[in-house]
Order: C-alpha cells, then sequence, then structure tokens
C-alpha cells in the first residue's frame, strides 16, 4: 500500500522521518484494542465505534470518519465520525468517488496524506471553508480493503502543526485492515443469515406443498363424487325437457337448473385438471381456453370481493406448451392480482387479454389496485421475494412461474400501469 506526503502544488511522494519509539507501545496497544474488538464482535457499530475512539487518542485532537463504498461505486457514505463538528459532518455524510481526498482514496485505492488541508487542492471543493474554519490542519485518509475489494476510506484529521508521520499512518493502514476484516465478517454472517432463512422458508414451503398436495387429492376425490350426482341431475333435466307435459314456467326453470348445473360440472371438470398431476406435455395450446378455465375457477371468490372481470380473448393461434404449466402460471398471475385488489379502495377490475404481437402469442393481466414500489418492480421474480403480510405468501409463485414461462421460450415481465394498478405480461412463441 502506496503513502503519499501532498503539499501544496508538489504531489511527489515524501516519507516523513519521525522517532517512532515513543509511540510504538501507544499504537500497539490501540490496534490490540481494535483486533480484540473484532475478535469478539460481528457487529459492525462497536467495531467503528471502538475503533475511531482508539485512533483518537494518538494526539488527542484528531478527528476521523469512515466512509462506506455504495454498491454501485460512484459514492461514499459516512458510516461513522469521532469530533467532527456538524458542518463538517454534513459535508461528508455523502462524497463522489474520485473527487477530494477521499474520494481519490476509494478510486485508487492508495493512502494520501496532506500537510495543510484547507488549501490543499486536493480538498474536497464543497469542505475546504469548513475544513478552514474548523482548523483542521495534517489530513490523512486511507482505503479499506477486504479479499481485494476497496469497501471505504477511513480519515484522520489534525488541528496542530504537526505533520502525520509514517508511524502514525501505519497505524490508520494497519487500523482500517481491521475494519475491512470486521466488514467482511459481518457481510458474511448477514449472508449466512439471509441464506438459512431462505432454507427455513424452503423447508416450510415444502411442508405446505405436502399439505396442498393431500388437499389436492381430497378435493380431486371429492370433485368426482361431485361430478357423478351432476351428471345424474343434467341427465334427467334433459329428459324432462324433452317431456312435452310440462308447461312454460317449469320448462324456464329446468333450464336453469341444467344450466346451473352445467356450469358446476365444467368448473369441477377445470379443478380436476388442475390438480391432478400429469408429467409435462408440450402440445398445441389455446391461452384463451386457459385463461377461461382459471377464470371460472375464480369466479366465486373474484365475485366475493366485487371483482369486475373484464376479457378480451382476441383470436390467436396456439402455442406449444404444457397446459397444466399454463393454468398454473395464470392462476398465479389472477391471484396476484385479486389479492392487490381485495383491500384497495376504488374500482377492482381484472382485465384479461389474449391476442398476438409480432408473431408472439400474448396474455396480459391487469389489475387496478396500488400497483408495485419502483424499488421493489425489479424483486417480484425473485425466490422468496413478496410483499404480502407474514403467512399470506411464501414468494415463489411468481419465481416458479417466471421459470414456466422461460422453459417454455417466453417471457414474463411486470409494469405499472399509467393510470395505477399492475400489468403482468406473458409472451409465448406461436406452434
Amino acid at each position: 500500500m502506496s503513502t503519499f506526503a501532498v503539499r501544496q502544488g508538489d504531489p511527489r511522494p515524501r516519507h516523513v522521518k519521525h522517532d517512532r519509539s515513543r509511540l510504538t507501545e501507544t499504537h500497539l496497544r490501540i490496534l490490540h484494542t481494535v483486533a480484540a474488538v473484532v475478535s469478539r464482535t460481528l457487529d459492525v457499530e462497536i467495531v467503528l465505534r471502538t475503533s475511531l475512539a482508539a485512533l483518537t487518542q494518538v494526539t488527542g485532537h484528531e478527528t476521523s470518519s469512515l466512509h462506506i463504498l455504495s454498491n454501485d461505486g460512484t459514492t461514499l457514505q459516512l458510516l461513522g465520525d469521532r469530533g467532527l463538528s456538524p458542518e463538517l459532518r454534513e459535508v461528508n455524510r455523502l462524497l463522489p468517488v474520485g473527487d477530494g481526498v477521499i474520494g481519490r482514496v476509494a478510486s485508487t485505492g492508495e493512502t494520501f496524506c496532506v500537510d495543510d488541508a484547507a488549501n490543499s487542492p486536493l480538498t474536497f471543493a464543497g469542505a475546504r471553508d469548513v475544513v478552514k474554519r474548523d482548523g483542521i490542519r495534517g489530513f490523512v485518509s486511507v482505503p479499506i480493503h477486504s479479499r481485494g475489494r476497496i469497501l471505504g476510506a477511513l480519515s484522520l484529521g489534525r488541528r496542530t502543526r504537526n505533520p502525520f508521520d509514517e508511524s502514525e499512518v501505519a497505524l490508520v493502514e494497519a487500523t482500517a485492515d481491521q475494519i475491512g476484516i470486521s466488514l467482511d465478517n459481518a457481510r458474511l454472517y448477514s449472508e449466512t443469515v439471509r441464506q438459512l432463512e431462505e432454507l427455513r422458508l424452503a423447508q416450510a414451503q415444502l411442508v405446505h406443498a405436502e399439505k396442498l398436495f393431500a388437499v389436492g387429492q381430497l378435493a380431486s376425490g371429492i370433485a368426482h363424487e361431485i361430478n357423478n350426482p351432476l351428471t345424474t341431475i343434467m341427465g334427467q333435466v334433459y329428459l324432462l325437457l324433452d317431456h312435452a307435459g310440462i308447461d312454460a314456467y317449469v320448462r324456464e326453470r329446468l333450464s336453469i337448473i341444467g344450466a346451473e348445473s352445467a356450469r358446476a360440472a365444467r368448473i369441477v371438470q377445470n379443478l380436476l385438471l388442475f390438480a391432478r398431476r400429469y408429467p409435462a406435455e408440450r402440445r398445441p395450446c389455446s391461452l384463451a381456453d386457459q385463461v377461461r378455465r382459471v377464470l371460472e375457477l375464480k369466479q366465486y371468490q373474484l365475485r366475493q370481493d366485487d371483482v369486475r372481470v373484464v376479457t378480451d380473448l382476441s383470436p390467436c393461434p396456439a402455442v406449444r406448451a404444457d397446459e397444466n404449466q399454463v393454468q398454473q402460471v395464470l392462476l398465479n398471475l389472477v391471484q396476484n392480482a385479486h389479492h392487490a385488489m381485495a383491500h384497495h379502495p376504488g374500482a377492482r377490475v381484472l382485465t384479461v387479454r389474449v391476442g398476438l404481437r409480432a408473431s408472439r402469442a400474448f396474455v396480459e393481466v391487469l389489475d387496478t389496485g396500488p400497483g408495485i414500489p419502483a424499488d421493489l418492480l425489479p424483486r417480484v421474480f425473485d425466490p422468496f421475494f413478496t410483499t404480502k403480510p407474514p403467512g399470506e405468501g411464501s414468494g415463489l409463485g411468481l419465481s416458479v412461474s417466471y421459470g414456466i414461462i422461460t422453459e417454455h421460450a417466453g417471457t414474463l415481465r411486470a409494469e405499472n400501469r399509467p393510470g395505477g394498478g399492475a400489468c403482468f405480461v406473458i409472451e409465448l412463441p406461436v406452434d
């Protein structure tokens, strides 16, 4: 790691000779304090507080600050400080990478020293007046590394005329190395906790899936039992309708019974088709037919929540797809739209469109709910990500749906509607 002592108008390196013996014991004690904290805690805040407090004991007149690099690598955020005035803290709260001493350290990965911070051309322009007013003279900033990456910068300011010597710079660099270890340990710990939480959620989802499978088998059996009397009812209705001796009133009522029985039979048939476990089989599939089946399954629940369903099923060539998997995706999108509108004020309209666009079949599922927050939109297809309250969603539905459509050489995307609400669009190659 290179150390630079930069003077006004003379950026050449200058190694400052100093008698280190009188400071060796103090420096070792500071390093021991920091290392001990790093070894016994994963709390970054404690490590920073201890490190910054220890560093300001070098002369008793220093200010110290620690900046962390943003994820996009363009800015530095103040994570901790000691001895900064409110004005200097505000200036340092967010710094651009590449500008000023701290910004240069973050961009080059090298240590920079200045003897007169208030008048140095390297000092961040927005901080120069505050630095001069606060009487900051000597200034050193060192990079914080971890596994070959720059994480941020550790800086020390001094109000005395004595410049930082090599031993003091080495102390700050060693402390920065310890902080880098702490930050990396905390990151690894957080990542481990996140992975364990995902495993826990996956296990819970597997248990839930087993329960759903058992319920599906039960529902399939019940549907078969319901289907038999429905067939008998419809048969008897049609026999009565063929009888010449019934009047118009009875005939009208029998027609209603027949129509409703037929609708119940279609719902039962759709339930059987959806619940039955099939090996994946791709064949010509009508998207409009799959939409109708899913909407019939959800019809009662949508009606209970005053959701009006609007369909626009334009003529569209078949796609080569697995019908059951397509139904699973459509059902998930319709249920998400239903959930988004269930507790949202205003008109509740679910619109489903099917059509052909640029030689690709598409299905659009639109709702009039609150929409998806812009910062969460890129994550809606991530596994285990959900905006639903705990216990109401696993965060796997959209991820699984995305995987199914991708395997069918299609695309699934989410966007917000200009007038409010969300829109999910499926595009599939036509057969």
